[in-house]
């Protein structure tokens, strides 16, 4: 009886750990799903600015105000994210860091009672013309 339920409490481990990390890889999928449409939004909307704005930066690539408007757009889609978004030196690539912490289910077990901090990149090129 003592090995049953020890196997038991092992499998139900186990189980538990594959739900945390499956949950924890949908929640990370998820965050750079957003981070992608960020990266694409702010991009398009900055093509879209004037060529001539004088608060333009030099380059082919020519934002505005990038971190607004990634600001806006993850607003948008999710709450609890923070957004980072720079242009290059050459102005040619756009890139948008987003982070967050979610809480994981049964997280408190594997140590993660506060949650798992994900981190993801995107980036955008200059529209080709």
């Amino acid at each position: 009886m003592p090995l049953i339920l020890g196997f038991f409490l092992l499998a139900l481990l186990g189980t538990a750990g594959a739900v945390a990390a499956g949950q924890a890889f949908v929640q990370q999928r998820d965050l750079q799903d957003l981070c992608d449409g960020a990266a694409a939004a702010t991009a398009a909307a900055a093509a879209d600015v004037d060529r001539s704005s004088p608060i333009a930066i030099a380059g082919s690539l020519r934002f505005v105000d990038v971190q607004r408007i990634a600001d806006r757009y993850v607003s948008r889609e999710l709450s609890g994210v923070s957004v980072r978004a720079r242009v290059s030196s050459d102005g040619r690539i756009l890139r948008v860091r987003c982070s967050t912490t979610k809480a994981v289910i049964f997280g408190a077990v594997f140590g993660k009672a506060h949650g798992v901090l994900h981190i993801v990149e995107s980036s955008a090129r200059e529209p080709v013309t």
